[in-house]
């Protein structure tokens, strides 16, 4: 269905970054047409579209090229030893609150006894906040269909084919030797490295991305903590090497690095040395609620310690162009962009501001108004929705705001639940979690196996470590008779979120609360 967009379109096109006011057009194929100045003659083919005028800011959808999708239920964990060294310290707490019960468990079990709803879940949570594009699909037992994001993981563009590499588990140079190859063919690698204190061993990390070739166009490092600037340095000269056009990408966790370890990425260094920044939010037990939580995290630091050496572009491009672009050396140009030829994912933000990269910067949950991912109507205001055409909603309320959702898509498998169905099927393993996972655990055994795999029953296994406690716990293949799962983490940065910041946050994060005043 072909759709035109009109109000400020802010494009993150570096040739025309702000038309005010302009017009998207949004192809039937699922493509941006084109976005031309409002008043130049329309492209062909939308004579009979639907047209809505936003009288709000239009931007590409938000790309979070870092999270953890199968832990985002979870609530901010207030771990007991930071600020800890690096990433292999935390998963092995076995104080209170301890990880294996806090993290490990709970997302398992849920991963494995309400896949479907886990994942709908997550989504939507990302979804409120902008976000169309993002990365850290959970393992699963068979594909997933009906994906209401576009997921970089399993994402196929261009031409369907599977181009994108990722890991959140370190692997060693044998490993990474033969990876080295498939960089060197236009695959892109998100990894990652050095988490953790400078000087620590996480260093070595990135030594053996270098040992094994892996210091190439289409690797994109995420967090890079340890990292000096003699280290990005090295990467940015050993990626012009091969390709004086590209750029180191790495993938800014601020939020996530403070909480863990007081410190975070020595972004200044990166840029001022060519290296790409994008944003990621990482994990709800370390992270924000969402990208555009992100985006203030990395407002707040470039105010108090980084001198305003961003401009608001930089930033706003951060969860836009500069992933897109990490992206286009397998992809092309293809997200984080609107420009002709690139897919349609949108997100309108109600404008609150007169500078249109401010309104992106200090936009709450509150102020998104409609976000289309392959030119459908996901999420937003009612009224903007059946606007763009959704026909099968249901109401949820974000920061007192009403807004309807997509969430059932009939004709795929693991989208067939409506929002109170998700939240029944949680809450079903929330109030018997040991029931629900025996039974998980039997129906999964009782499948054929030889059965086609996507027959197989759907459940999803984390990508990170289990940490001692829950390494032992699995091993046993039975959770705590007494595991608790919580209540599904808010979709907004509330009260209870900045409580814990309160107790248990850096000082760097204290400021983040006053965004959302």
């Amino acid at each position: 269905m072909a759709l035109i967009l009109t109000g400020t379109v802010v494009t993150a096109d570096r040739e025309a970054p702000v038309i005010d006011p302009g017009a998207a057009y949004l192809g039937d194929d699922g493509r941006v047409a084109a976005v031309l100045p409002l008043g130049t003659p329309a492209p062909p083919g939308f004579a009979g579209a639907r047209r809505i005028d936003t009288e709000a800011c239009i931007y590409p959808g938000l790309v979070d090229l870092h999270s953890h999708l199968g832990y985002n239920t979870l609530p901010l964990w207030e771990a007991p030893g930071v600020p800890y060294m690096h990433h292999d310290r935390w998963p092995d707490e076995d104080e209170p609150p301890d990880y294996g019960r806090t993290i490990t468990w709970p997302s398992r079990i849920l991963g494995q006894a309400a896949a479907e709803a886990l994942i709908k879940y997550v989504e939507v949570k990302a979804l409120s906040g902008g976000t169309t594009a993002i990365q850290g699909a959970p393992h699963t037992t068979r594909p997933v269909d009906g994906w209401l994001l576009r997921i970089v993981d399993t994402e196929r563009l261009p031409a369907g084919e599977d181009v994108v590499l990722t890991s959140a588990l370190q692997k060693d140079v044998e490993e990474l030797v033969e990876v080295a190859p498939k960089l060197a063919d236009g695959r892109v690698l998100i990894y990652h490295v050095a988490e953790g204190a400078p000087g620590t061993i996480v260093h070595d990390e990135f030594t053996d991305l270098e040992t094994a070739g892996c210091v190439q166009p289409g690797l994109i490092g995420v967090h890079a903590t340890a990292l000096t600037p003699d280290d990005f340095r090295q990467w940015q000269d050993e990626v012009h090497e091969i390709d004086r056009a590209a750029d180191a990408t790495i993938v800014w966790s601020p939020f996530s690095n403070l909480w863990l370890y007081h410190q975070t990425t020595d972004v200044v260094h990166a840029s001022e040395l060519g290296v790409r920044i994008a944003l990621g939010s990482d994990w709800s037990p370390s992270g924000t609620k969402n990208v555009l939580g992100e985006l203030k995290v990395a407002d707040t630091l470039n105010d108090q310690l980084y001198d305003r050496h961003f401009s608001d572009a930089d930033l706003c491009d951060m969860v836009t162009a500069n992933p897109g672009d990490a992206m286009a050396v397998a992809w092309g140009p293809q997200i984080g962009v609107l420009r002709a030829g690139a897919c349609a994912d949108v997100l309108v933000c109600e404008r609150h501001h007169e500078d249109p990269h401010r309104t992106l910067i200090e936009a709450t949950e509150q102020h998104v108004r409609l976000v289309l991912v392959r030119g459908m109507p996901f999420y937003g205001e009612p009224g903007l929705m059946r606007a763009a055409g959704a026909t099968e909603t249901d109401t949820i309320t974000v920061r007192g705001r009403r807004r309807a959702v997509a969430v059932r898509q009939p004709g795929h498998a693991d989208a067939h639940l409506d929002w109170p169905g998700v939240r029944a099927a949680i809450d079903a393993v929330r109030r018997d979690p040991v029931g629900s996972f025996e039974r998980a655990q039997h129906q999964l055994a009782a499948s054929d196996t030889s059965a086609p795999e996507e027959e197989l029953p759907l459940e999803l296994f984390g990508d990170m470590p289990a940490g001692h406690a829950g390494v032992m716990a699995v091993a046993a293949a039975e959770p705590p008779a007494d595991i608790r799962i919580p209540p599904p983490d808010s979709f907004t940065h509330d009260d209870a979120f900045f409580a814990a910041v309160a107790r248990s946050g850096p000082p760097e994060l204290q400021a983040l609360a006053g965004y959302y005043m």
